[in-house]
């Protein structure tokens, strides 16, 4: 009898051990409730050793849900396995317990079940719906506990009271400077949800997955729409901006193709175009990557909070919308294949002429503009023979190919700033041309240009690559004194602390009871989690 409750207890044992490592990725987020329309700053770690071969993901794929549908996305850029982003929650999330799960696209070889996940509670403020699944219990305790200030003795500040817009120091043990995922969150302290964390499954290899990971970057896929669709296609996947960025499909099957970009981030503007060798345009469609991996149960939310509390962080969050936006500066990439312009042209330094054409002639050296049939071609005098290249030049606006060189030409010249021209023979996918010439507008978005009929415009989202957590510095008198309001809810969250043992920060203009959060994992592979409470007056 002794041997048999042994052997139980040693197998409980191992899978109660193989169950904390059943998790291929480690999720962190700011904080765990959310009103719907607030963001969510989430970090993902992968652990190799759950999946082998995991860690060479460049791209880890984040889905919240409930059982209905999937209400927010994102796509994440990885680097050695460690990568973060912005998602926006939207505002017509319901009341109640959502699913977060994080993936990367070689771990759908592996059984769904098993991919990691958490809970997150969302308010929706604005008004009540028939999907709410809410459970207010009584606030009287959370409010008596709300005014407490506490100490952790492992994390601590210099005091216990900050005034609006005040500098916060804070320390932690110098043990945990070699500790992993160290991610700090300081979030007001308004709202308490208890929810169980989900069940982990360990991770069972599906037969025949053929799921490859993406080691160099977020795969594209997309499928041409339609029937009778010819073997040989030679389809573009391009980005709209100030920086070169074309990519060759790579034919998967009949009608589909992959695109393995890199080096993109963030919402971008793409131009799609597939042409047959005698011609003909198709449209393509672009796959979804998400799994859309949906519960089929939730837990209910029981959450206490202070109304008054509550209705503040709800007015700060409608109006830190309603604040303006500053528009984000374009940068201008001159490096086209690892290689600078042979000859740069400001035409913002000549006089205008109507229209692209025109500036070639009378500005651009070196380029000559020939007939072949009823259309025009552009060419490019090589330095070594003195000839005009046999082959035409590839031409750019804001990094989209234009292979009418009769459409460029006769493009509005105002809308240029730059022309860059590039000497040499380039090779796009099978095909070669005799130099570069990059047209860059001065917004870097394709102003007043009518694509061709083998062309469609989308707008598509791309991993996020490490967004920044804004965050004023009021050590600046004169932006402490500023009029511009600041409703700040989660006042600092860093994803990047490994190594450090303090970090400083500013408080906001809401006042109330703040946590920060100090979060990892140490060289055993145990949690780290230390609270540190203070007030703001």
């Amino acid at each position: 009898m002794k041997k048999i409750l042994y052997t139980l207890l040693f197998s409980l044992c191992c899978f109660a051990s193989m169950a904390q490592k059943a998790g291929p990725i480690r999720i962190y987020t700011d904080k765990d409730c959310y009103l719907a329309g607030e963001e969510l700053w989430i970090k993902v770690c992968l652990d190799d050793e759950v999946i082998p071969g995991n860690a060479v993901s460049r791209v880890a794929y984040v889905e919240i849900c409930d059982t209905a549908q999937v209400r927010a996305q994102g796509k994440i850029a990885l680097n050695q396995g460690v990568g973060w982003a912005c998602i926006q929650l939207p505002q017509t999330m319901h009341s109640g317990v959502y699913q977060l799960t994080a993936y990367t696209r070689y771990m759908r070889n592996w059984n769904t079940v098993s991919f990691p996940s958490k809970y997150v509670a969302v308010l929706n403020t604005l008004g009540a719906s028939a999907e709410d699944n809410l459970f207010v219990n009584d606030s009287t305790a959370f409010q008596k506990e709300a005014g407490i200030v506490s100490r952790h003795p492992d994390m601590k500040g210099e005091k216990d009271v900050y005034g609006f817009r005040e500098k916060v120091s804070l320390s932690w043990p110098e043990y945990l400077a070699d500790a992993k995922d160290l991610t700090l969150s300081v979030v007001r302290k308004d709202c308490e949800a208890r929810m169980p964390h989900p069940q982990s499954v360990l991770p069972v290899r599906m037969e025949g997955s053929r799921w490859t990971a993406e080691c160099e970057g977020h795969i594209v896929n997309a499928r041409v729409e339609g029937t009778d669709i010819p073997e040989a296609l030679l389809a573009q996947l391009s980005c709209v901006g100030k920086e070169m960025k074309v990519f060759e499909g790579k034919n998967k099957d009949a009608g589909s193709f992959r695109f393995y970009t890199h080096g993109v981030n963030g919402q971008q503007d793409v131009v799609l175009s597939a042409v047959s060798n005698e011609g003909e345009a198709y449209r393509l469609k672009i796959e979804t990557p998400f799994v859309e991996l949906l519960p089929k149960r939730l837990p209910d939310l029981h959450c206490q909070f202070v109304d008054s509390v509550l209705v503040s962080r709800s007015v700060a969050l409608q109006l830190s919308q309603a604040m303006p936006e500053a528009p984000l500066p374009q940068k201008m990439e001159e490096l086209i294949y690892g290689q600078l312009p042979s000859k740069t042209y400001n035409l913002d330094e000549y006089v205008r002429f109507n229209i692209v054409k025109e500036c070639i002639i009378e500005f651009v050296m070196g380029i000559t503009i020939d007939t072949q049939g009823d259309k025009a071609v552009i060419r490019m005098l090589q330095e070594d023979s003195k000839k005009y290249n046999m082959f035409p030049v590839l031409v750019l606006i804001d990094g989209i190919a234009f292979y009418d060189h009769s459409e460029v030409l006769a493009y509005n010249a105002h809308r240029v700033h730059y022309i860059h021209q590039y000497r040499g023979n380039f090779a796009l996918g099978e095909t070669v041309y005799g130099g570069i010439l990059s047209l860059i507008t001065h917004r870097g978005t394709l102003p007043d240009m009518r694509i061709n009929r083998d062309m469609q415009m989308v707008t598509y989202e791309f991993p996020q690559d490490r967004p920044a957590f804004e965050m004023p510095d009021y050590s600046n008198e004169e932006v402490r004194t500023s009029r511009k309001p600041d409703f700040r809810h989660t006042l600092y969250w860093n994803p990047s602390l490994e190594g450090k043992t303090k970090t400083e920060f500013y408080t906001s203009d809401l006042d109330g009871t703040y946590v920060a959060t100090l979060e990892g994992v140490d060289n055993e592979g145990k949690k780290i989690e230390l609270k540190w409470e203070f007030e703001v007056k």
